[in-house]
């Protein structure tokens, strides 16, 4: 490692060096030639940290965020709103951040579908995503990595026992079988607030490092309860 080190700097001397004797643009091309990886590099970084702090700059009235892969835009639904104040008077003036943007395993977009990828893996990772919601396929894909709250310890037992046709077991990497989502189908509420296409189903899970758990779980009883009403 030393001797690595020693040599990057002594390249970097002889590259000043060289860098006096160009003007202009030469001397632009001489440092995009040599240093394009490194600058890109840190720019990618500073992207990403830029990205974390606006996910993480609280917004007024927001009590937690919401990103539903693949699901019919809603907008004018105030399904989850709903379901947030009928948890208490504390949340009566709060709001639900439901992002429906996203799309994934659309045939011919690949390349949307990193860049997905690229902002998922930043929300997972700082917490800053309370609730994730995508179809069984691409929601097992976290699961298994064990990115969710089990529910089973979770919920209280008289909604678990409800649920427990509709909760979604994963085995994680560990090898352990946790229910992690929960499936939201053509009779789910959901359904009829206009967030799922017509015979299809999607399942919703629980952060375990969500900076909003508890809300998160609170506003999932609400939607069991409405479901089993």
């Amino acid at each position: 490692m030393k001797k690595r080190i020693e040599r990057f700097f002594g390249q970097l001397r002889k590259d000043r060096k060289t860098l006096r004797g160009l003007a202009g643009k030469k001397k632009l091309q001489f440092i995009w030639d040599y240093y394009k990886i490194p600058l890109l590099a840190v720019l990618f970084v500073l992207v990403l940290g830029a990205l974390a702090f606006l996910i993480r700059t609280p917004k007024k009235n927001i009590a937690l965020y919401i990103v539903w892969i693949n699901a019919v835009p809603a907008e004018e639904s105030s399904y989850f709103d709903d379901l947030l104040h009928g948890i208490g008077e504390e949340y009566s003036e709060k709001t639900a951040d439901v992002n429906t943007a996203y799309t994934l395993g659309v045939p011919g977009n690949e390349a949307s579908d990193a860049q997905t990828m690229q902002l998922l893996s930043a929300l997972f990772g700082i917490g800053d995503m309370d609730i994730f919601i995508a179809d069984p396929q691409h929601f097992e894909q976290y699961a298994g990595k064990g990115a969710f709250t089990d529910l089973t310890e979770a919920l209280p037992e008289d909604l678990r026992n409800a649920a427990e046709e509709r909760l979604l077991y994963s085995l994680t990497e560990k090898g352990e079988s946790v229910a992690s989502g929960y499936r939201l189908t053509d009779s789910s509420c959901a359904a009829e607030a206009g967030y799922l296409l017509p015979g299809s189903e999607a399942v919703l899970g629980v952060l375990g490092n969500a900076q909003n758990k508890d809300t998160a779980v609170k506003l999932l009883e609400e939607l069991i309860r409405s479901d089993y009403e």
